[in-house]
C-alpha cells in the first residue's frame, strides 16, 4: 500500500488558507510537508493496482508513483479500479481525470453510487467517454477484489464497515431524494489472506460504534481519521462555526479524542491520515506531534509504504 495523499480536503496548503500551518509551508519551512488530498494505492500482487478514493489530485497522484505508470502498451495501465469510501467532491473529483479510455472497475455502496448517478452525475458522464463497471460493496459483507482466475492470495479481500450517515452538503437539494437511513461513509478493512493481516481504514470517524470497534480489536494496522487536533481548532482561527464533530470529525485529543480512544487496541502501527491544514500536528516541532509519536501514534505523510 502506498500513501498517495495524506491531507484532508484542500490539500495542504489550502489554496485559501493563511493559517500558521499553511503560511510555513508556504515560506518553505523545513518542519512543514506539503500534502495532497487523502488517497490510497493498493496492490495483491503488485500488478493490478486499485485506488482508495480519487479526489482533485488524482493526475499527481498517478505520476508521483511509478507503480502506477502506464504501459508497456500505449493505453495499458496497472490502474484496475478505485473503491471508494463516500461521495464526497474530495474522494470522487477524480474519477473525472481518469476518463480518457481505460475501462475502471469503480467500488462503492449503493447510497454512494445513487449519488453519483444523479446529485453530482459523474458515472452518467463518464459514459460518454469511457467504460467502466459498477461494483457495490455492502456494509457489514466481505468483498474480493482483483482480477478474476488467478488464486485468492493474488487479491485483496475487502470489508465494508458503516461509520456515518451524514451526505456530502451538495446533496441539500435533493434531501427529499435521500433516506435518513442512507450509510453515506463506510471504512474498509483491508485483508490479505496471504499473511493473515488486515488493516483497518477509516479516513472519517464520527464515533466509533460496536462494529467499528470489533474492527479495530482485530485489525494488526489502524490507519484512521487524523483531521482535527481539538474539538474547537477551526472555530478558534475564526475559519468557520462549526466544529470538528459537526463537521463528522472526532479530535485526536481531548476526552473521548482518537488518542484516548485508540490507546486501549493492540494494533502494531496506528496511523493517523487525512489531516486538515490547520491541525498542529502537520509542524513535525509541534508538541502536539511530539506528543503523538511518545504515545506510538505515527503520521501518514504522502509517498509513505505500508505492508500488510
Amino acid at each position: 500500500m502506498k500513501v498517495l495523499g495524506a491531507a484532508a480536503g484542500g490539500g495542504f496548503p489550502q489554496w485559501n488558507c493563511a493559517c500558521p500551518n499553511c503560511h510555513s509551508v508556504r515560506e518553505g519551512s523545513d518542519s512543514h510537508q506539503p500534502l495532497l488530498q487523502s488517497s490510497l494505492a493498493v496492490s495483491a500482487n503488485e500488478k493490478d493496482w486499485y485506488l482508495i478514493n480519487a479526489g482533485p489530485d488524482v493526475h499527481r497522484q498517478i505520476e508521483s508513483f511509478p507503480a502506477l505508470h502506464p504501459g508497456p502498451g500505449i493505453r495499458e495501465t496497472p490502474l484496475a479500479g478505485v473503491i471508494l469510501t463516500d461521495a464526497e467532491f474530495d474522494h470522487t473529483i477524480g474519477l473525472l481525470s481518469l476518463r480518457e479510455g481505460s475501462c475502471l472497475t469503480i467500488y462503492g455502496t449503493e447510497t454512494v453510487r445513487k449519488s453519483l448517478q444523479s446529485c453530482f452525475p459523474v458515472l452518467p458522464l463518464l459514459e460518454n467517454y469511457c467504460s467502466w463497471e459498477w461494483q457495490s460493496l455492502h456494509p457489514d459483507h466481505r468483498k474480493r477484489i482483483g482480477p478474476t482466475g488467478i488464486g485468492k492470495e493474488k487479491t485483496i479481500v475487502i470489508e465494508t464497515v458503516p461509520v456515518s450517515k451524514k451526505p456530502p452538503l451538495y446533496t441539500r437539494s435533493n434531501m427529499e431524494e435521500n433516506d435518513t437511513g442512507d450509510c453515506w461513509e463506510v471504512g474498509l478493512v483491508l485483508h490479505n489472506e496471504s499473511t493473515g493481516r488486515s488493516l483497518a481504514y477509516f479516513p472519517t470517524l464520527e464515533r466509533i460504534t460496536p462494529a467499528i470497534e470489533a474492527c479495530f480489536q482485530k485489525a494488526d494496522i489502524l490507519m484512521v481519521d487524523g483531521t482535527f487536533w481539538s474539538e474547537t481548532e477551526l472555530v478558534e482561527m475564526g475559519a468557520t462555526k462549526r466544529d470538528a464533530r459537526n463537521m463528522g470529525h472526532l479530535p485526536i485529543s481531548g476526552p473521548s479524542g482518537i488518542a484516548e480512544k485508540l490507546a486501549k487496541y493492540s494494533a502494531k502501527r496506528k496511523i493517523l491520515i487525512h489531516i486538515n491544514n490547520s491541525n498542529p500536528i502537520l509542524n513535525k516541532d509541534s508538541m502536539e506531534r511530539r506528543t503523538l509519536e511518545r504515545l506510538g501514534f505515527e503520521i501518514a505523510y504522502d509517498g509513505m509504504g505500508v505492508e500488510v
